[in-house]
């Protein structure tokens, strides 16, 4: 695949990712360290603002979504759909390998009949004062589900600044190329090599089943849209605090026979 162009900040972080010369076998398999170096994720800004979209959907009872409770009933809904991208630009491979192997990273979704890994990544539509407290407030090198994060987003849920969504994760693999200096694809199978090559992203596009949030009734306004990966941190890093992306939105419903449409701010 070609390879986009990247940032300043990226291209700099890649620089010292050469400098430093990575070494890729730092994880056995199931993402366990065997060496002293890790991967980092991070969120793909730039995939994140250009691709959101509101969509008005039919799920069925016997929906996976309906099921899974990604949606919260059958009949039609507005979701708000957007692409989700987790480069790797650490120090080494995150590695993972068959995820049948891997039971403490993976379940069993009897609906889509293959593992999903547990908390990849976490999407999160904020009210504008919602998020102002949380990026203030927030511990981003702690896991999202523990102490004041767990507290702030609990709060955040009650009093309506915070609607998340609930997509569960599937597959690892190294769908594009990220960064210019990169080795080729090392990780391309969902059922028995799943991984994120150093360079490299994984890509979930909008249009894939439960990649949204659901938004049925929502008011018009501004808004902001949050992806975190690995907010559990499950997986092994360097550093955790760079996995969030956020971009602020404003969200118009239906109004007669025009659709509900979003515009992002900048």
């Amino acid at each position: 695949m070609g390879y986009r162009r990247v940032g300043v900040t990226v291209l700099a972080a890649f620089g010292v990712l050469c400098a430093t010369r990575p070494v890729a076998a730092q994880l056995a398999a199931c993402a366990v360290p065997i060496g002293t170096q890790r991967p980092d994720l991070v969120m793909d800004q730039q995939q994140l603002a250009t691709q959101i979209f509101a969509s008005e959907e039919n799920f069925t009872s016997k929906s996976c979504s309906v099921v899974e409770g990604v949606v919260t009933k059958p009949g039609k809904q507005v979701v708000l759909r957007f692409n989700s991208s987790t480069p790797n630009i650490g120090q080494a491979d995150l590695y993972i390998g068959d995820p049948a192997q891997c039971p403490a990273l993976f379940e069993f979704s009897d609906c889509h009949q293959h593992p999903h890994f547990k908390d990849y990544t976490a999407y999160r539509l904020w009210s504008t004062v919602g998020y102002a407290v949380w990026a203030a407030q927030r511990d981003p090198a702690a896991p999202a589900d523990s102490g004041i994060n767990a507290q702030l987003l609990a709060q955040a849920t009650d009093s309506g600044d915070l609607i998340s969504g609930h997509k569960q994760g599937f597959c690892m693999v190294d769908s594009t190329q990220y960064l210019s200096g990169a080795g080729p694809a090392k990780y391309l199978s969902c059922t028995s090599n799943q991984g994120i090559s150093i360079g490299w992203e994984d890509v979930y596009g909008p249009q894939l089943p439960d990649q949204f949030i659901q938004i049925t009734g929502l008011a018009e306004g501004d808004y902001v849209l949050e992806n975190q990966v690995n907010p559990s941190q499950r997986l092994p890093e360097s550093d955790y605090t760079n996995n969030f992306a956020a971009v602020r939105l404003h969200y118009t419903p239906r109004k007669g026979n025009t659709p509900a449409s979003v515009q992002v701010l900048p």
